[in-house]
């Protein structure tokens, strides 16, 4: 049986580990760049998901055109996932919609523009949080819910030493930088800060992390920080690190989401800045408690919550 997946082939993102793991289930996996032969991928994003003006130039894009010369081929497929889909028109969402084509939507409820008026076009939205009435009022035929996983070849424990104390991986909001300069204040230490566009200093920064340089440094902090972008808070949406730390048999310190308790019996979470700290100092000192939350976490993850789980759950979709 054959699944065609139309996002991006980058390591790392949601589109490679479900490829991964749905061709370990024998499936004949095509992987479809929409930004290919695109330079800019990031201004690109940024317009097509905030300016309607901008959609309108969508159509000059190599993946509409593809789409069109390509017809043929995506009807031979069983299944195809379509991952935020933020570049296709609606002409060529129109001939999609002629398949069992299926919209993979993971950012909660962000970016309404190319959800309204479109979700009709698809068999179904996957969507990464609980709640789903949002969707169904923009139009959606059904919604599945996938929680995000992790990928136990690579979010692994490595068991190596404890070198950093407390460590946050991510891309610079506005929140995480008030978040991580009050608690700089509170600890009265620098936090180790992984990511891109911090225009604005929080602690050390150092370049963005991927990969096997991700993993390792999951594994040597004590404390791994997760702050949320404030929708996914609302949306009850625990993002890629919660997953992905939890696999490594990390410590992670996130945000209260009720949702979580559900996922991960033994997870630690935080309401506000007070009790971030407070906890932060405790579990700092108390070694023996942060390793048997982050194997409980691991044991959890492995046994329920890895991409060949939500691969499984994809292929009913056929």
């Amino acid at each position: 049986m054959s699944i065609s997946i139309i996002g991006s082939p980058s390591p790392f993102t949601a589109e490679f580990y479900y490829a991964k793991y749905l061709l370990k289930l024998c499936f004949n996996v095509k992987l479809i760049d929409q930004y290919s032969n695109i330079n800019n991928k990031f201004l690109v994003r940024f317009l097509s998901t905030r300016f309607k003006p901008y959609r309108r130039v969508l159509y000059t894009f190599p993946i509409n055109k593809d789409i069109i010369l390509r017809r043929i081929d995506f009807q031979k497929s069983d299944l195809i996932l379509v991952f935020k889909g933020e570049l296709l028109t609606n002409a060529s969402l129109r001939l999609l919609s002629e398949m069992n084509t299926w919209l993979f939507y993971p950012d909660t409820y962000r970016f309404p523009l190319i959800l309204r008026e479109r979700l009709h076009y698809f068999q179904g939205v996957i969507v990464t949080i609980p709640h789903t009435e949002f969707f169904y009022k923009l139009g959606a035929r059904r919604v599945v819910t996938l929680f995000w996983g992790c990928d136990p070849e690579l979010h692994r424990h490595l068991g190596i030493k404890k070198t950093r104390d407390v460590s946050f991986v991510g891309t610079f909001y506005y929140n995480r930088w008030k978040v991580l300069r009050a608690l700089k204040a509170c600890l009265g230490r620098d936090i180790d800060i992984f990511g891109s566009f911090w225009v604005l200093r929080a602690g050390r920064h150092m370049h963005p992390v991927y990969g096997e340089d991700y993993v390792k440094v999951i594994n040597e902090t004590k404390v791994n920080l997760n702050i949320h972008h404030p929708v996914d808070v609302v949306a009850e949406a625990p993002n890629m690190r919660t997953f992905e730390v939890a696999g490594c048999g990390g410590f992670i310190l996130t945000e209260y989401m009720g949702v979580l308790k559900s996922l991960f019996s033994k997870i630690e979470t935080y309401r506000n800045i007070d009790e971030l700290c407070e906890k932060v100092k405790y579990y700092l000192s108390d070694e023996k408690a942060r390793e048997e939350i982050g194997l409980s976490l691991r044991d959890e993850c492995v046994e329920r919550h890895t991409y060949l789980h939500r691969a499984e759950q994809i292929a009913k979709l056929i």
